[in-house]
Formats: C-alpha cells, sequence, structure tokens
C-alpha cells in the first residue's frame, strides 16, 4: 500500500467499481500500454485492501506505455465506488483523453 500522494498527479474523480477495468483498458490505450488480465489480476486482488480513508490506503500500479503513468487506486467504505488518480506527465491531448474517461466512468455504468 502507498499514499494517495504523488507530486505528478495530474487527475483524479471516483468511478464505478465495475468500470475500473474498462478505464484502466481505456486509459492504457490512450498512453500505449498493452493492459492484460495479468494487469487486471494485480489491480483487482490489491483493490479490498485499500481505504481511501486511510492515508496509507492507496494502491499504486504502474501503466508503463509511450506515456508512463502510475494509476493510485483505493476503495472508498460503504459504496460502489473506488477513488483513482494518475500521476505522470502526459501531453495536453492525453491528459484530456484520460479526464473525459474518467467523467464517462463516474456518469454512466459500463455492462
Amino acid at each position: 500500500m502507498t499514499t494517495g500522494d504523488d507530486d505528478r498527479v495530474f487527475t483524479g474523480h471516483w468511478v464505478f467499481e465495475t468500470n475500473l477495468r474498462p478505464l484502466c483498458e481505456a486509459v492504457a490505450h490512450f498512453t500505449g500500454y498493452a493492459f492484460d488480465d495479468r494487469d487486471w489480476q494485480a489491480i483487482d486482488g490489491a483493490l479490498p485492501a485499500t481505504d481511501a480513508e486511510r492515508h496509507d490506503g492507496w494502491y499504486a500500479y504502474p501503466l508503463s506505455g509511450r506515456v508512463p503513468l502510475t494509476l493510485l487506486v483505493a476503495g472508498d467504505p460503504g459504496s460502489a465506488v473506488v477513488l483513482v488518480r494518475f500521476a505522470g506527465e502526459p501531453d495536453e491531448a492525453d491528459k484530456a483523453r484520460i479526464e473525459a474517461a474518467l467523467h464517462i466512468f463516474s456518469t454512466w455504468a459500463v455492462p
């Protein structure tokens, strides 16, 4: 576990827990990372031990594509959402894509 603090955090929001994998896949696509089942197993396996209410309750996962990012994720106890932050230095176009994905996955439940 880690803290949700990272000097390179450029955006964050909550998303429906069921939308976390589609969000990860979308961001990976935008940034040139080949996200696969092993990546998802690592994130999904760590999620139950996270807690956004604890300072050290966040899980950090590297997305090492064309645009290197770190996904920071933590569960929100008693709700159906997870808190998500992204750290890195994307260009403005990639940043806008990621922020749009966060908006979509926090607004609509993806089947």
